[in-house]
């Protein structure tokens, strides 16, 4: 069996996950799926899934370390993903770090001679403001670049991160070992769509990590002017982070609050059946420097798609244009200027009831069993 480890910092569900029930699902595995958590979630814990074969999963959990300075956690980090890699008991065949960091820790354990192969998939690239402090920023693309260059493999996104990096930083494709785009996928088969007839008529879901730069708060200021147009309006938020409470208040100084359903974290396929039974899904990405979609891949915009939804989005994610070319979604204004007209166009019977057709046809071009099987892990 090849041993595999996947080793991530989590709070909603990513394409770690997805990769994870790609290889579970086929027997030949041993699977160590490591998640830390990230600095602004509830708690610092690190937890093992362990998968040894296509039967089991044990899960190990780490203490809660949020009393720990922000320093010594990537320490804490780092001694349980080599803790629990050793349990493997032979060498890591493939090493799949889903950030720099993560990836770091991966070149160190094959200087260990723990792990043989060492893949940095990087699922961001923010040149500018990812901290709001410079050194962290510094060392933040400091890291990225030492993973690109002593990584076995460089797995992006996009095509634009090779793009951002040559231009903020030098680094040419000459630089990576090897590289590959390995992007956000769906899995097309496992969604139950639902026609418009079926849907909830009158809902927008937004799905996410609840951030200022995530725009949820300009659709919520939209709310009473919206209700005017459509009484039974409700807004989904599927998703927590810091910025909730600040949403949750916003919503309740305008009075709308009965309008917006917190629904919390939700993962898989509970999520996807939720976003299928809305009307509509917005992601109103803000244009901020530290905005993770313009060099990235829009996760949430193709989860949306796959699901049947026709989409409101800015034009941050690269693919805005051809989404609202294919008839599967609208481009919207950052400040919402336009998002009532929209929404309300879109909503209407015939065009959302055409604009699912669309969106189911649009995202079988991103299957994750295709994605995953190119691979050949």
């Amino acid at each position: 069996m090849k041993n595999i480890a996947i080793v991530a910092h989590k709070h909603l569900p990513q394409p770690d996950d997805d990769l994870v029930y790609f290889l579970h699902k086929k027997n030949g595995y041993n699977i160590f799926h490591i998640k830390h958590s990230f600095s602004d979630t509830k708690d610092r814990r690190s937890v093992l899934d362990h998968y040894p074969n296509w039967r089991k999963i044990k899960r190990e959990k780490s203490l809660d370390y949020a009393f720990l300075p922000e320093s010594l956690i990537y320490f804490k980090e780092f001694f349980f993903t080599a803790k629990w890699l050793l349990s493997a008991k032979r060498k890591i065949d493939i090493f799949v770090g889903m950030d720099g960091l993560c990836a770091l820790f991966g070149i160190f354990l094959k200087t260990l001679g723990i792990c043989k192969k060492v893949v940095y998939w990087n699922m961001d690239f923010v040149p500018f403001g990812r901290f709001e402090n410079k050194w962290k920023n510094s060392i933040y693309h400091r890291i990225n670049i030492f993973a690109c260059k002593n990584s076995d493999e460089v797995w992006d996104l996009s095509q634009k991160m090779i793009k951002g990096r040559k231009i903020f930083f030098g680094i040419d494709e000459d630089v990576y070992k090897f590289h590959r785009v390995v992007p956000y996928g769906v899995w097309t088969d496992r969604i139950k769509r639902v026609p418009y007839k079926s849907c909830q008529k009158n809902t927008l879901v937004f799905m996410g990590h609840l951030l200022a730069k995530q725009g949820v708060d300009v659709v919520i200021k939209k709310i009473p002017e919206i209700i005017k147009k459509n009484p039974n309006f409700i807004f989904k938020i599927i998703g927590d982070g810091n910025y909730k409470g600040q949403l949750v208040n916003l919503a309740n100084q305008l009075s709308v609050g009965k309008y917006c359903k917190f629904l919390g974290k939700i993962v898989t396929i509970t999520l996807e059946n939720e976003i299928a039974n809305s009307s509509v899904a917005i992601a109103p990405y803000r244009k901020t420097n530290d905005n993770y979609t313009y060099y990235a891949d829009p996760g949430k915009v193709k989860t949306y798609l796959a699901c049947g939804v026709p989409v409101l989005l800015t034009n941050i994610p690269w693919n805005a244009k051809e989404i609202e070319k294919g008839k599967c979604g609208l481009i919207i204004h950052d400040d919402g200027k336009d998002l009532i007209e929209k929404l309300t166009f879109i909503m209407k019977p015939k065009i959302n009831s055409e604009f699912r057709k669309n969106a189911i046809e649009y995202s079988k071009g991103f299957d994750y069993e295709k994605i995953f099987s190119d691979l050949d892990i």
